[in-house]
């Protein structure tokens, strides 16, 4: 495995930045934010010269938040919150809803935040596993 120097918390945010291209640059471990064509001359020059260098990071799934969601139900002790969250990942749009839902409990908000945290970082080392690479300690 390639050890790097990479901010996991930045990794892990990229994994739920659906309207973002994030791409992890193999040399410096740093998390790049590829913006629309034409802003940024040098990102392009790298993409062109050098697309090997950059690691595409692909956003979740909607499938794939709301089964992390769906992981975080066991957690929710107040009945009143958990039966407003499991409505809300059974209704016609269940991302926006469950989020929707969590704004009337903001204990279990908090709760939902530092869980979908702790998640993500061990979905982005997981990632990193998976392309070979590791964090340097």
């Amino acid at each position: 495995m390639r050890p790097l120097t990479i901010d996991l918390d930045r990794l892990a945010a990229a994994f739920i930045s659906a309207d973002s291209d994030f791409r992890l640059d193999l040399l410096s471990g740093k998390i790049l934010d590829i913006p629309p064509a034409g802003e940024d001359p040098q990102i392009e020059q790298l993409l062109e010269e050098e697309p090997e260098r950059l690691l595409a990071v692909d956003s979740l799934t909607p499938g794939a938040m709301l089964a992390l969601m769906a992981e975080f139900l066991p957690e929710v002790e107040q009945l009143a919150a958990y039966t407003a969250l499991q409505a809300a990942l059974d209704s016609r749009k269940p991302l926006r809803s469950f989020h929707n839902a969590l704004k009337q409990f903001p204990d279990v908000q908090s709760a939902w935040q530092a869980f979908e945290a702790e998640r993500l970082r061990e979905l982005a080392l997981d990632w990193l596993a998976e392309n070979q690479l590791e964090l340097r300690a």
